[in-house]
């Protein structure tokens, strides 16, 4: 019986590859769904901050604020964000935005659902009057 210039390790490298390509697909797709993660939770950051600088003015309101940071997500949001909740809270002192949605999956794993939360917080502006005329002047 005559055997081939491998010998009995015919095949073997096809098998070989049939094990590691499903890990390196793994890790290609968890690479992946890590950047789609990563941008989902720049834009409800973002989102949050254009909600706060909305609520710092004045007269601008919760629904001012909340309204701001919907529309961002909206805008820039569209595709990588589910499921979009935005609770804004406009004191007289303090403006606080919250933003949370659901990035999409890509991994098909089931139950993995990846929630990006991000909330930003400023002072709210007011009206202030000069201190020139209340002292003793020169």
């Amino acid at each position: 019986m005559l055997r081939g210039p491998l010998g009995e390790d015919t095949g073997s490298e096809s098998v070989g590859l049939a094990v590691l390509f499903p890990i390196v697909l793994l890790l290609i797709l968890s690479a992946v769904q890590g950047g789609v993660w990563w941008y989902a939770h720049a834009v409800v950051a973002q989102a949050a901050q254009a909600g706060v600088d909305a609520g710092r003015p004045v007269r601008a309101t919760t629904t001012t604020a909340t309204e701001a940071a919907r529309s961002f997500t909206t805008r820039a949001g569209s595709g990588v964000l589910t499921a979009v909740e935005v609770q804004a809270a406009v004191t007289v002192e303090t403006v606080e935005v919250t933003v949370s949605g659901t990035a999409p999956r890509v991994l098909p794993i089931p139950g993995l659902d990846i929630r990006v939360e991000a909330s930003a917080q400023a002072s709210k502006e007011r009206w202030t009057t000069p201190l020139a005329a209340a002292g003793g002047g020169s």
